[in-house]
């Protein structure tokens, strides 16, 4: 067995040099982790995925992000995917990499050799029916009154 000392400088989080495309990730489970920030520790939520061995860990951004689509209580997240790319932020006034999170947008029907079929909305059919013809004048004074 070789003993690499880089393998000891791995994290167990996510960060934007992790990736070079976004990807599509599977949410296994949230947890909240102790996580140093600066000098400091603090608690945060950290993502796992089923296809990644790395969490993301949640900064308020990709926080809210989430919140408001899969809603407050991250023990309902689970299940849902989200997508992760690399960006650039500013961070003391210098760019700097950063991960943000978006939703995919539904899937579309697949056909059954599971490859992805595009469905286009047919609008529903309306029957146009042409106007009716206004009355004449004429035909407005010929009204018959019995008297």
């Amino acid at each position: 067995m070789v003993l690499l000392a880089s393998s000891f400088d791995q994290s167990k989080y996510l960060s934007a040099s992790d990736l070079t495309q976004e990807k599509a990730l599977r949410i296994k489970s949230v947890t909240v982790e102790m996580v140093r920030k600066g000098t400091t520790q603090e608690q945060k939520p950290v993502v796992w995925f089923t296809n990644h061995k790395k969490g993301l860990v949640l900064n308020v951004t990709n926080n809210r992000t989430l919140r408001g689509s899969f809603g407050d209580d991250m023990e309902k997240w689970p299940g849902k995917v989200i997508v992760v790319y690399p960006t650039q932020t500013e961070f003391g006034g210098k760019p700097v990499g950063a991960l943000r999170v978006r939703i995919p947008p539904p899937k579309q029907a697949t056909a059954g050799n599971g490859q992805s079929k595009s469905v286009e909305k047919t609008p529903p059919i309306q029957e146009v029916l042409p106007p009716e013809p206004k009355p004449s004048l004429e035909d407005d004074l010929d009204d018959e009154i019995g008297f």
